[in-house]
């Protein structure tokens, strides 16, 4: 599994080598930020798990308004019981994390052609490889790796606020489109685990202004 994260990464790096060496206007820069995490097809429901997410990312501008990006990040992702599920539900107190090195690719427009600047949608989807995943029911921590898909993807769709020059905040709500988890009952949609994000984010461009 290590090998397999290594060529990952260092694909990553060398697309955005070819990215800088064949745009001036090329962008990088850094992410970070806070997930708020459930798991479709278990007993819990509700975003209770928090997790994070941190890495990097190359903005390579394609005309005026649109452009392509390509992220590195490591997330911590999962699901968590709520109180109520515990009190009033009888479930047993529970919470997983899932360790993912992922690989965004997104396509943005920016709305300058409105004079919204500030303002850029975007949408694509996410390489998922589990790095780790742990699980506690009750009380009883237990190592449950097997258990999970070590690849995922997921879609993924969101909005990037401009701040000055350099700064920018962004939201996103993922959901898995390649299951994070095969219970071996038939059924793509309704009988498997699948994770669902939504994000929240701070980035710096490094090297120009944000678009």
């Amino acid at each position: 599994m290590k090998r397999i994260i290594t060529i990952v990464v260092v694909g990553v790096l060398l697309a955005f080598g070819s990215f800088q060496a064949t745009a001036q206007s090329f962008n990088a820069g850094v992410i970070a930020g806070a997930t708020f995490c459930q798991v479709d097809g278990d007993h819990y429901a509700g975003f209770h798990q928090l997790g994070f997410t941190a890495g990097f990312y190359a903005n390579l501008p394609l005309d005026e308004y649109w452009s392509a990006q390509m992220e590195l990040k490591y997330s911590l992702l999962g699901a968590h019981s709520s109180d109520k599920e515990v009190r009033e539900y009888g479930y047993l107190p529970y919470s997983l994390r899932l360790h993912y090195a992922e690989v965004p690719l997104m396509i943005r427009y920016n709305f300058g052609a409105l004079r919204l600047h500030f303002l850029t949608l975007e949408a694509g989807a996410s390489l998922d490889f589990r790095m780790r995943a742990t699980e506690d029911v009750n009380g009883d921590f237990q190592p449950t790796t097997s258990r999970w898909n070590f690849f995922s993807a997921t879609a993924n769709a969101g909005l990037h606020f401009s701040i000055g020059s350099h700064f920018g905040i962004g939201a996103r709500f993922m959901y898995s489109v390649v299951p994070c988890r095969f219970t071996g009952n038939p059924g793509w949609f309704y009988n498997q685990y699948y994770n669902k994000v939504i994000q929240f984010t701070l980035t710096y461009n490094i090297n120009s202004p944000l678009r």
